[in-house]
């Protein structure tokens, strides 16, 4: 209650950051929310993840978020779940570096709000904050390494990264052994679920073989993100050189996973926004900035405005399924609707959409391997997988997004993981019937 207390301003002015981001400046639902959304929505469903839909990280996240939607089903209890899971992050950094958090917070609004998207990178960054706290705390090394555990669970990527790193800041045998039972515990939990659903062979396939087809396709850089990524790595191992046993320095170096293979604003934000804390720490006694960052973040606000989607006359409240409590163009939401209706019309159906995800939840349909149609998605090899897949389905109508499949063909987009090949034998080798909202049927016999 202390807490509360001391800090309901900062939690207000974070919560509303949160709702402003994504119920005014989003107000089209963005991918990443809606595919995690629409994994944890399948959870509700009864599927499991690698067996019944494609799952290229360890699953935690989407098990931890599917909770609340067993209470209420709704992308606006998803988002609050989001929430809720950035508020223990804000405790932490409290408790680590005290008033000087909103700095933190500052720093995850500097790239566009990137770090305000609900996926396994954000839960990812809470877990590495809770873990900055436990280290700087001395608590114990079971308890790390649990904490670990989680992580690893999360998006094992980044767990084993993190995992070294702590390991190398450490440097001590007894406290690593420690370590290891704590990571031991949830990941032998995990083991049982992949051996009792029968999912061992598919995680591996997805997870790690996979991995050399994904890192292949879709390996992307933008040239700022590269540099900065650079920059933040010199001055992250100089400043171990000069404070050899800060073990949040080494933090900083396992979270440069982050940025790999996929090195964009979205992937890069948490990589900077961790950055910064052991910097805050280790300075914290000469930083006093006063109002200055509570300034800097409401002009943030404003330029995210500006830059992503301006509030038009035309917007509305949407009343699809599950997505309600939630704005959006009208103009957008006659096309949903319409594609929506004609998708019940022939609805034995598959949907291989950029945005499949949104119609799979909003028609409470179960997701499968089409759902998200990117290389990379579907293990070793994984585009002649998915036409043997399709070779083996019959009498069924396809829901093909021609409109992004024209975008992509077309090279304006020419860093994107829709799985182009896969589209292009499903239109030739199945029936055209008919066409909605940028989408084209066709007719598998």
């Amino acid at each position: 209650m202390d807490f509360i207390k001391k800090n309901y301003k900062y939690m207000l002015l974070f919560v509303f950051l949160c709702f402003i981001n994504y119920f005014l400046i989003y107000s089209e639902y963005s991918y990443d929310t809606t595919w995690e959304y629409g994994m944890s929505h399948a959870i509700t469903l009864g599927q499991l993840p690698y067996k019944d839909f494609t799952l290229v990280t360890t699953p935690l996240f989407i098990f931890l978020f599917s909770i609340g939607l067993f209470i209420k089903d709704n992308l606006f209890v998803f988002i609050l779940e989001f929430i809720i899971s950035y508020l223990i992050m804000y405790y932490f950094l409290d408790k680590l570096i005290g008033n000087n958090k909103i700095i933190i917070l500052l720093m995850s609004c500097v790239f566009l709000f990137n770090s305000f998207v609900p996926t396994y990178n954000s839960l990812c960054l809470v877990f590495i904050v809770i873990l900055m706290y436990l280290e700087k705390n001395n608590k114990n090394d079971y308890l790390i390494g649990f904490i670990l555990g989680l992580l690893l669970l999360t998006k094992h990527s980044i767990g084993l990264s993190i995992i070294f790193f702590s390991f190398i800041g450490i440097r001590n045998i007894k406290r690593i052994g420690k370590r290891l039972v704590g990571i031991f515990i949830p990941c032998l939990i995990f083991i049982f679920y992949l051996l009792i659903t029968k999912s061992l062979n598919s995680f591996i396939d997805l997870c790690f073989l996979g991995m050399l087809d994904f890192g292949s396709t879709n390996s992307y850089h933008s040239i700022l993100c590269r540099t900065l990524t650079i920059l933040i790595i010199g001055i992250t191992v100089f400043l171990i050189f000069k404070n050899k046993k800060e073990i949040l320095l080494y933090y900083v170096l396992g979270s440069v996973a982050f940025v790999y293979p996929i090195n964009d604003l979205s992937h890069f934000t948490h990589l900077f926004t961790i950055f910064f804390i052991p910097i805050v720490f280790l300075y914290n006694e000469r930083i006093n900035l006063k109002y200055i960052p509570y300034i800097l973040i409401g002009l943030f606000v404003v330029l995210n405005a500006l830059i992503r989607y301006p509030l038009l006359k035309d917007t509305a409240i949407s009343n699809v399924n599950h997505f309600d409590m939630t704005l959006t163009h009208k103009s957008s939401l006659s096309e949903m609707n319409n594609s929506l209706r004609k998708m019940k019309k022939y609805s034995n159906n598959i949907i291989v959409a950029e945005k499949g995800s949104f119609y799979y939840i909003a028609l409470d349909k179960k997701m499968d391997y089409f759902t998200i149609p990117h290389t990379g998605n579907y293990g070793y090899d994984g585009t002649n997988k998915m036409i043997k897949r399709f070779d083996s389905i019959h009498d069924k109508y396809v829901f093909v997004d021609i409109y992004f499949y024209n975008i992509c063909l077309s090279g304006k987009i020419n860093d994107y993981q829709y799985d182009l090949k896969l589209i292009d034998y499903i239109m030739n080798n199945s029936k055209y019937v008919d066409k909605v909202e940028g989408f084209n049927i066709y007719y598998k016999e």
